[in-house]
């Protein structure tokens, strides 16, 4: 789902690359949409673990997952955020799937705003920041990067957008 996208990939090709039978994912899921709900879990999941691989409370660990995040979109040939990619396509899909694409973009954001809290309450943001609004135009700048990146194939777009999101939140040290 996340290689060729929602709608062109079948419960067949899922069960194909599963190694499973139909009764097996009916076991688990009732529809193709609760398939996809996971599907969305799973890749907010791996993110969120690749993120917690660095220490996002200091300027050092931010810089290291940011420069990760161009890696893995270099590693995964430009194919876009492994969350970002479905939840465009989900978010049309009804109000069901684009409720959990707003919850997991939330968890998402929430791991940033720790992190930024983090940074306000060890002194190296300034105490007047505002965590969470870091976080939503953080994530938004990585989103962006991710798009211009995967629409053009190439690197820069997103280099740049990342950088200038490490450029913007230095600007709130003190």
């Amino acid at each position: 789902m996340y290689q060729r996208g929602i709608r062109a990939t079948s419960l067949d090709d899922v069960l194909l690359v599963a190694g499973a039978g139909k009764s097996q994912l009916y076991h688990y899921f009732a529809t193709k949409d609760e398939v996809v709900a996971a599907v969305l879990e799973h890749q907010l999941a791996a993110v969120l673990e690749q993120q917690g691989d660095f220490r996002l409370g200091t300027w050092t660990g931010l810089r290291a997952w940011f420069d990760a995040l161009l890696e893995g979109q270099r590693a995964r040939g430009y194919h876009g955020c492994p969350v970002g990619s479905l939840a465009a396509e989900m978010s049309a899909m009804g109000a069901q799937l684009a409720g959990r694409v707003g919850t997991a973009f939330a968890r998402w954001e929430t791991t940033l705003e720790v992190g930024f809290s983090e940074m306000r309450s060890h002194a190296r943001l300034r105490p007047a920041v505002r965590p969470k609004l870091l976080a939503t135009v953080t994530l938004a700048q990585i989103q962006g990067g991710y798009l211009l990146s995967t629409a053009s194939q190439d690197l820069q777009p997103m280099r740049h957008a990342l950088d200038a999101a490490y450029t913007s939140l230095r600007s709130f040290a003190p």
